[in-house]
């Protein structure tokens, strides 16, 4: 029997419109494969209407320690978890969480997993075999130039895996992307050297504990120093390239980038990134507009499953 993989999505209710769409692009182009969409607790309500097909919804509290209590107001414009165990703990590092510990909701049965944002949609079939290689897993790296945190993000790795190597070879790389794989053999590897290092023999704590880091900058970096790519083999490229949505001067600027950017065979999709919610809310294409001309670039493509 064939090993098992499915795709990981974590969102919240801002995202919901987006995360519905991703849902109608893989049931075009992805309809085999599973998808675990994982959502804040007072979100779970809203997210049901998602449930169907291959689509399953869980809460992010099915994941996280059974001590962490989330704060129902804002601290800082972020919202916290807390407890008597952790420092106060971002959604950001939540969210990080339960990425690496969705294989003890999904199960055994999956082999590894991809990670991908809401923002997403494909726009292609999905092929496997442009994602797994002679048993092997695509994992992005690329020499690091200015990412944002990238400092922070491997010096937080080398801290909590307790890594050995130089820093300036530790950090010579980004794998920031999506989507990003996890095989369970190397997440089950990384978690036990958490757990190792921790104070409470527990990953999930030494993570609260952690103001900043990134979980794919973890995975990436252990499986490239210490597991030596380990069920993997890298790529360079993006498979959902990025538009900057906040830099698409209207419609037809983001026809011609989509387009463009399609136009590659690797691709599969694309990435509709939005670089600050608050700042440049008012310059984004605004989504129905965005939906439908995905929805019309389907309906004249003759890609379909």
């Amino acid at each position: 029997m064939e090993n098992k993989v499915a795709i990981i999505t974590q969102s919240y209710k801002n995202d919901y419109k987006e995360c519905k769409l991703l849902c109608e692009s893989m049931d075009r182009f992805a309809p085999s494969i599973d998808h675990f969409i994982f959502v804040n607790d007072e979100d779970y309500k809203l997210f049901q209407r998602l449930q169907y097909g291959k689509h399953r919804v869980f809460k992010k509290s099915t994941i996280l320690p059974w001590y962490l209590i989330r704060l129902p107001w804002k601290m800082m414009g972020h919202h916290f978890h807390v407890s008597l165990f952790t420092i106060p703990v971002r959604e950001w590092i939540i969210q990080q969480i339960c990425k690496l510990g969705v294989f003890e909701v999904i199960g055994d049965e999956y082999e590894a997993v991809f990670n991908i944002d809401s923002e997403t949609v494909f726009m292609k079939p999905f092929n496997l075999d442009m994602w797994k290689k002679d048993g092997k897993y695509l994992l992005y790296r690329v020499k690091n130039i200015n990412e944002p945190s990238h400092d922070e993000y491997c010096r937080a790795a080398q801290k909590l895996l307790d890594l050995k190597e130089d820093y300036d070879k530790i950090s010579y790389y980004n794998y920031m992307n999506t989507p990003v794989c996890f095989v369970r053999e190397n997440i089950q590897l990384i978690l036990d050297e958490l757990k190792k290092h921790s104070k409470l023999h527990s990953w999930k704590n030494a993570l609260c504990n952690t103001y900043r880091f990134g979980e794919y900058y973890m995975y990436g970096i252990y499986t490239d120093h210490e597991l030596k790519m380990k069920n993997h083999y890298l790529i360079d490229y993006h498979v959902f390239p990025q538009i900057d949505i906040s830099e698409c001067s209207g419609v037809n600027d983001f026809k011609s980038r989509m387009t463009e950017l399609l136009e590659d065979d690797k691709a599969e999709g694309l990435w509709l990134q939005k670089k600050d919610r608050k700042l440049l809310a008012d310059k984004y294409l605004d989504f129905e507009t965005i939906d439908k001309v995905i929805k019309e670039y389907w309906g004249n493509s003759i890609i379909c499953v």
